[in-house]
């Protein structure tokens, strides 16, 4: 490795664990690494629940309030001056917006755009501030094909694309896992069949799509009333909760519309869960019916070796290959998710689990936190002009 670098990272508002990984890495690393996070958000607390150095500052939330922004945009400036970092990386819109801004402003050397996903680039308003101001980023970092072919077709970029998924650390996903426990918890016999979504229940956005939630666990439900009516033994998990802060009022709006499907007792809520791989363990299929995505819940499943039904949407394609690691159908298309769907159950368990280890090892090969940390560390160095050992690769 050469000189260690001073890297921060600004976020979003929402806790995200995804985020944490890669900085957390570099610092083990040598490197100095600071989440610079909203002030009192969910993220600034996980952040430093994890250990990591933490720099808040007062982040506005809405974009038309001019003056507010203005003055995020002074903030993040006089943060980046007073810290003098080799590189800034920014993830979630708008935040990223203001930090590009003022880490052009204020003389950072590298700076990095490395979006989590399309659907905050799909809302119009995005995209035009987006094509207006990539031209500052010294590269992206497309965590997806997707997001890569998004930006080679994006107007007045300059800025190189490279593609770079968000490091995962692997240990924690055993596939000889015994998933017997969560069973018996839930009450769901040895011999039924579960699948399993995990993601956040987040309600529809008007902008995007008044009708779903971006997550489409009302796809998801619509889909699970006909796989119900031709096997009956089979048991959908839905986990996950609310954002921070919400009323639950989505979540009893889904639990209301099982009711109304009539599959209430093959549909069990469980809330958020911090032992997804046990969870995993307890399910045959995984389902990930997202209206728009980036790697989504694809990839904790595959490297629990259970294959994935999920929309062809987004990154989801990277991983959930069709007939190898699982099936991928149309968005917002239930009919389709429930063939899908009992395709896959009426599989031997055999050739599941086949389906499984190649998604494993596609996941393995691409998410590895090691193998993308130092691919990420070659790029700052890079970027930034200085010598880099061969070690650092290693």
């Amino acid at each position: 490795m050469g000189a260690p670098l001073t890297i921060l990272y600004v976020s979003g508002y929402g806790a995200h664990e995804w985020a944490l990984h890669t900085p957390r890495f570099l610092a083990r690393r040598g490197h100095r690494v600071t989440m610079v996070c909203p002030s009192e958000s969910p993220m600034e607390r996980l952040a430093r629940t994890a250990g990591i150095d933490v720099c808040t500052w007062q982040a506005p939330r809405r974009l038309k309030d001019v003056r507010a922004v203005s003055g995020a945009v002074g903030a993040l400036y006089r943060l980046f001056r007073r810290h003098n970092p080799d590189v800034v990386v920014y993830y979630a819109l708008p935040i990223s917006l203001w930090a590009r801004v003022a880490a052009r402003l204020a003389g950072v050397p590298v700076r990095l755009f490395k979006p989590p996903s399309l659907w905050d680039l799909e809302l119009r308003h995005y995209r035009l501030a987006e094509c207006a101001t990539a031209w500052m980023d010294s590269a992206i970092l497309a965590s997806s094909r997707a997001l890569v072919r998004y930006y080679q077709h994006t107007p007045v970029l300059r800025a190189t694309v490279i593609l770079s998924y968000y490091g995962f650390p692997l240990e924690r996903f055993n596939p000889s896992l015994d998933g017997a426990a969560v069973r018996r918890e839930y009450g769901i016999s040895p011999t039924a069949t579960v699948v399993t979504t995990v993601a956040h229940l987040i309600p529809p956005i008007r902008r995007f799509d008044p009708h779903y939630g971006i997550k489409g666990h009302e796809v998801l439900l619509r889909a699970a009333r006909d796989v119900v009516s031709r096997l009956p033994s089979t048991c959908f998990l839905i986990v996950g909760a609310e954002p921070e802060g919400a009323d639950g009022a989505y979540e009893a709006s889904l639990k209301q519309l099982a009711c109304v499907y009539g599959i209430e007792r093959h549909v069990i809520f469980t809330g958020k869960r911090t032992d997804i791989p046990a969870v995993l363990a307890a399910s045959d299929v995984a389902a990930v019916p997202s209206l728009s995505e980036n790697v989504g819940g694809a990839v904790e499943p595959l490297l629990m070796e259970r294959p994935v039904v999920a929309s062809a949407v987004g990154g989801l394609p990277d991983v959930v290959r069709d007939g190898e690691t699982g099936c991928l159908v149309p968005p917002r298309d239930p009919g389709a998710l429930a063939e899908a769907l009992l395709h896959m159950l009426t599989l031997a368990p055999a050739t599941r689990r086949a389906m499984g280890r190649r998604g494993r090892a596609i996941v393995q090969q691409l998410f590895d936190i090691q193998r993308v940390v130092c691919a990420e560390e070659r790029i700052f160095y890079r970027l930034r002009g200085k010598p880099l050992c061969v070690t650092s690769a290693s």
